[in-house]
């Protein structure tokens, strides 16, 4: 019993190392300026935010839209803070964000303890998961205000959402409902859990559940869609969100999902997600939707978001898809699989010197994998701070901006920086100044 003892302690240190890692290396490239889409989500939403009260603040949460998206869930917490504080601090709604990745993770380890193995393989069977998910190939996503507080809680409540639609009893399923409704308000994409749902409670026979699930669906999507502007989007040149349906590309969607296998060439996140579609299909042949029906759901989410992503964005090219800041659905697919061919060998029967060179060898690139998507995306977040306090200080100065320059060979900031993304947004940053929203900090950084 000590030594049974012994090996989960260990595992479990051992899954404890990524998150340290990834939480202290988040620590160290912090910044309380503003960046890219910051300006408009939060400060010019806390410009009109402050002109208003009562019931118009929950108006404004509800139907104000940044490009194709309306953020409620970021929106509520955008206008909370500044309640509180009475200004924006973005190093705060930074760290909001980025930790949403922990309760990810807390449901990916219940998603696998479902499987119902032995409490020794559950835990050291998910140490790979562990080390997937906390890493910094989505660095990008995150160490800003609003992009952690999107696109890190869709993905959240999505896998909460599913998790307990499966289990029994109606306070899970009225907790289902809620997670729902925070999942749609956190991302557009969370609207797709409604077709899955009903799909998933389909199957189940469980009717009841199926109307109530397509009541609230129903109600969010009117809600999301109220006053909607289709005419929003940000790369196609008509601007109409209802013309990505011509705009959709499986090679995109396959790029989209596959973008943790490569740095920056699109064929082999093409080749791995032929493999990761290969694995799906097995799943599904093997009823994995029986078995394990949250896992299974949720790695269908992943699916439709991959093809409804090439609809927005496919016109701007392949090697968008492999953008850092898209790569955490990547991830999370990932371990979805994982989970489901660990549980589906877990019988097979390896003579134990191949065990332990197998073990090893994994291990090895596990281990090379997270340190290299560290390293990487630690370069990515210090060199995006810095040219954010560069931009800012020569706001300050009246400066012109110099010529751009790549700091190095894997500098993948040089192509935002020729966009301006990382200057100041104007008149947003001195309005914001001025009517006591945001204060610059002092220092710089």
């Amino acid at each position: 019993m000590a030594k049974l003892s012994a090996k989960k302690l260990l595992a479990w240190v051992t899954i404890a190392i990524p998150p340290a890692a990834f939480y202290a290396l988040l620590g160290m490239s912090l910044t309380k300026l503003p960046f890219a889409d910051d300006y408009n989500s939060v400060l010019e939403y806390l410009l009109k935010w402050k002109t208003e009260s009562g019931f118009q603040h929950v108006v404004q949460i509800f139907t104000a839209q940044h490009n194709e998206y309306r953020l409620m869930f970021e929106n509520a917490i955008f206008g909370i803070q500044y309640e509180i504080l009475g200004h924006a601090n973005m190093m705060a709604l930074s760290i909001i964000g980025d930790l949403f990745v922990i309760p990810v993770g807390i449901v990916l380890y219940l998603m696998w303890k479902d499987f119902r193995h032995s409490d020794e393989f559950t835990v050291i069977a998910f140490i790979p998961a562990s080390w997937v998910l906390f890493q910094l190939q989505y660095a990008s996503t995150l160490n800003c205000a609003m992009n952690p507080l999107q696109s890190v809680p869709v993905i959240f409540f999505m896998l909460l959402t599913i998790w307990l639609a499966v289990k029994q009893g109606w306070p899970a399923f009225v907790g289902c409902l809620l997670s729902m409704v925070f999942c749609i308000g956190s991302s557009g994409n969370g609207l797709f859990l409604i077709p899955i749902g009903c799909l998933l409670f389909l199957q189940r026979k469980e009717y009841k559940r199926l109307a109530l699930w397509f009541v609230v669906g129903a109600t969010m999507s009117v809600i999301y869609f109220t006053g909607y502007n289709f005419h929003a989007s940000s790369t196609h040149a008509d601007h109409n969100v209802l013309s990505s349906v011509r705009h959709l590309s499986l090679a995109y969607g396959a790029t989209f999902l596959g973008s943790i296998a490569t740095k920056a060439n699109p064929k082999p996140a093409i080749l791995f997600c032929i493999v990761l579609l290969i694995v799906f299909l097995f799943a599904t042949r093997d009823r994995l939707y029986k078995r394990n029906p949250a896992v299974y759901y949720s790695s269908l989410f992943f699916w439709t978001t991959g093809l409804a992503v090439s609809g927005l964005r496919s016109d701007a090219g392949l090697i968008t898809a492999l953008g850092s800041r898209y790569r955490i659905n990547s991830s999370v697919l990932v371990i979805l699989m994982y989970f489901y061919l660990a549980d589906k060998f877990h019988d097979v029967r390896i003579k134990r010197p191949v065990l332990i060179a197998g073990v090893s060898l994994a291990a090895i690139v596990l281990i090379a994998f997270t340190y290299e998507s560290d390293k990487g995306g630690e370069r990515l977040l210090l060199t995006r701070r810095q040219k954010v306090r560069s931009a800012i200080i020569r706001w300050q100065r009246h400066e012109p901006r110099p010529p751009v320059v790549a700091n190095g060979p894997d500098d993948f900031t040089v192509e935002n920086d020729k966009k301006g993304f990382y200057e100041p947004t104007e008149p947003i940053l001195s309005d914001s100044i001025h009517a006591g929203i945001y204060k610059l900090p002092d220092p710089i950084y």
